[in-house]
C-alpha cells in the first residue's frame, strides 16, 4: 500500500471493506462447522436413498459480539447449491422476530421462502403452508438468529406453543428440516425446558477470549490485520498491557475485538499515520462508545475499571473442552 491510499478516503473505506471481508475463525468455528458437515453429509445420504429421518439441530450459544453469526453465515455460503432448480433453496436465514410467537414465526418463514401471506390466514394454516413449501423449495435446514428470542415474553401456552413448532419442523413426516440456532446464553435455558427439544440439538458456545490464554494469538490478529492494510505496529503495541486493554475494550467477546482492530486500522489510514498505534485504538472506541477519555480503556490506567459492558465470565473448562479457546486461524 502507498502512502496515498492514506489520504483518500475512498480509498481508505476500500481497505476497510477488504480487511472485514477477512475471515478469522473464532476457536468455536471448528467444532460448528464438523457438525454441521455430519449433519448436511447424513441429510444427502438419506436423500439418495430415499430414506426419512428426524431433522437434527445446531445451537450456537455466545455473547453478543462473540462472532457466532459470522461464523454461521460462513458455513451456509459455503454449502453446495449446484443442481438447485430456480425457486428452491438449500437453506434459508431469519432474524427471530420478536416477540416470537407461532404465528410471526411461521410468517417469517414463508417470507424467506418467497411465499406471501394473505392477511388473515390462521396460525394453524401458516404451518401447513411451512410444511409444504418447504419440501417444495428443497430447503434442508432453518437458520434462526437471535434464538434467544424464541422463549417469547408472551404465556406460558405461548412460549410451549413455539417449542412444539421447532420440533414439529423437525419431524416433518415427508420432509423433516434441519435447524441452527444462534442466541445468547438465554437460548441454552430455552432448549433444555424441554427434554425433546433438547436431546435433538448439538450445543456449542463462543467463549470469551481471555488474556490468559489468548494473550499471543490476539497480539498475532493485530499483526496479522495490519499486515493486510500494509500497515507496521507502533511501538506502543508492544507494550505488555496492550492485548490485555484490548480485550476488555471488546467485552472479551471475539467479533468485538476484530472490529476494534479493523476500526483502529482505519482510523491511522483516515489521520495519516505510519503505523498503528494505541492512539488508534483509543480513536476508535471513543467513536463507537461515545465514551471520554476518562473512560476509555486505551487511555486510563487503571482500564479494567472501566465498564465496558462486558459479561460475567463462564466457568473455567477443562483443558479438553471445545471450547476452550485456540489460536484463531484465518481463512479466506
Amino acid at each position: 500500500m502507498t502512502s496515498d491510499l492514506r489520504t483518500s478516503p475512498d480509498q481508505i473505506a476500500r481497505v476497510a471493506v477488504s480487511l472485514r471481508k477477512h475471515f478469522v475463525a473464532h476457536p468455536g468455528y471448528e467444532t460448528v462447522r464438523r457438525i454441521f458437515g455430519e449433519i448436511m453429509d447424513k441429510r444427502q445420504a438419506e436423500l439418495d436413498l430415499g430414506l426419512t429421518a428426524e431433522g437434527r439441530g445446531i445451537a450456537v450459544i455466545g455473547e453478543s459480539g462473540s462472532g457466532k453469526t459470522t461464523a454461521i453465515q460462513r458455513i451456509l455460503r459455503r454449502i453446495d447449491t449446484s443442481g438447485t432448480e430456480p425457486g428452491e433453496f438449500r437453506w434459508i436465514s431469519i432474524r427471530v422476530p420478536t416477540p416470537a410467537t407461532q404465528k410471526d414465526l411461521a410468517r417469517a418463514i414463508l417470507h424467506a421462502l418467497d411465499f406471501q401471506l394473505l392477511r388473515d390466514t390462521t396460525a394453524s394454516r401458516m404451518w401447513e403452508l411451512v410444511n409444504f413449501h418447504l419440501q417444495l423449495r428443497k430447503c434442508w435446514l432453518i437458520h434462526l438468529d437471535e434464538g434467544q428470542e424464541l422463549g417469547g415474553r408472551g404465556s406460558d401456552a405461548e412460549k410451549a406453543g413455539v417449542i412444539n413448532a421447532l420440533k414439529s419442523l423437525m419431524q416433518i413426516p415427508s420432509w423433516p428440516t434441519n435447524l441452527v440456532v444462534s442466541g445468547t446464553p438465554e437460548l441454552h435455558e430455552l432448549l433444555t425446558q424441554d427434554p425433546q427439544l433438547s436431546r435433538r440439538f448439538f450445543i456449542t458456545r463462543f467463549l470469551p477470549v481471555t488474556e490468559f490464554d489468548a494473550r499471543d494469538d490476539v497480539a498475532e490478529l493485530v499483526a496479522g490485520y495490519a499486515g493486510l492494510a500494509n500497515l507496521p505496529l507502533a511501538p506502543d503495541l508492544a507494550d505488555v498491557e496492550f492485548v490485555p486493554r484490548l480485550l476488555h475494550a471488546g467485552r472479551e467477546q471475539f467479533g468485538i475485538v476484530v472490529e476494534l482492530i479493523i476500526g483502529a486500522i482505519t482510523c491511522a489510514l483516515a489521520d495519516g499515520h505510519p503505523a498503528v498505534g494505541i492512539q488508534d485504538f483509543a480513536r476508535f472506541y471513543a467513536e463507537r462508545t461515545g465514551e471520554g477519555a476518562l473512560r476509555n480503556p486505551f487511555l486510563v490506567s487503571d482500564f479494567r475499571s472501566v465498564n465496558t459492558g462486558r459479561a460475567p465470565l463462564e466457568p473455567v473448562l477443562s483443558a479438553g473442552s471445545q471450547g476452550r479457546s485456540r489460536k484463531p486461524k484465518g481463512k479466506r
